[in-house]
């Protein structure tokens, strides 16, 4: 059966290079939810201008705005954290004055659900070079959490191309009886698939950016749609234990 129209609209300020977030949302996101993407040319690390990012961020949330979604996701999860728990908080609500629409960051659903998870001393596993994930290291402790042990795979522009396993295996390589949860950064690659195996292998929840958003967005459109039975993939936070 497919919903139309929708029971509730997602829209998604997506980076243009990522070709598997919308596979994600589609295989795990409830039928009643249109999800709407628009792309956008981020660029981590100094690649562009932050005023330059953010102009293009609000013209992404107007178009959005015209297909009427109820809710924006921002993604970009280390673009988001280089500006800081209190820049990422300003462009929060810059989306939501440009677009008359409530709004959230991967970033900010990240921090959320490492918080419903009760992970408070993760180890962190992102996919950028050693600067940019200390970056996301600095911006999680200023957001309250211990960070036991960090590391990236400096993946460049080929974070899709690691497996499941690879995220799978550096989860293992800095696990520590400290740590009492995982996050996977970054919404262009394949941690999600990775999310049942880490936590069988060490016992502890896994987070990513990915699922951290689809988690974010159903609980904030939830008056809007039908009680969801999550696929249990989608690992503890979603299952709630």
């Amino acid at each position: 059966m497919i919903a139309i129209p929708p029971h509730a609209r997602l829209g998604v300020i997506l980076s243009s290079g990522n070709w598997t977030l919308e596979t994600y949302f589609r295989a795990y996101a409830p039928e009643e939810i249109g999800v709407h993407v628009t792309r956008i040319r981020l660029g981590s690390g100094g690649e562009r201008r932050a005023a330059d990012i953010e102009t293009d961020i609000l013209d992404c949330a107007a178009l959005l705005a015209d297909a009427g979604v109820d809710l924006i996701c921002l993604q970009g999860t280390a673009v988001m954290m280089e500006r800081g728990p209190d820049g990422e908080q300003e462009i929060v609500a810059a989306i939501e004055q440009a677009a008359d629409t409530p709004a959230f960051t991967a970033t900010g659903a990240a921090v959320a659900a490492l918080r419903a998870a009760a992970i408070e001393r993760p180890v962190l596993i992102a996919p950028n070079g050693e600067a940019a994930t200390e970056r996301e290291r600095a911006f999680l402790e200023a957001s309250g959490f211990s960070v036991i042990d960090a590391t990236g795979l400096d993946l460049g522009k080929k974070s899709n191309m690691a497996t499941p396993e690879d995220w799978l295996a550096a989860a293992k390589s800095i696990d520590s009886s400290d740590a009492d949860g995982v996050f996977f950064s970054g919404s262009n690659t394949r941690a999600t698939e990775a999310i049942a195996s880490t936590e069988t292998a060490l016992g502890k929840p896994a987070v990513t950016s990915v699922q951290a958003s689809l988690w974010m967005a159903l609980r904030r459109l939830s008056n809007s749609l039908p009680e969801f039975d999550p696929d249990p993939t989608l690992g503890r936070l979603f299952l709630g234990r």
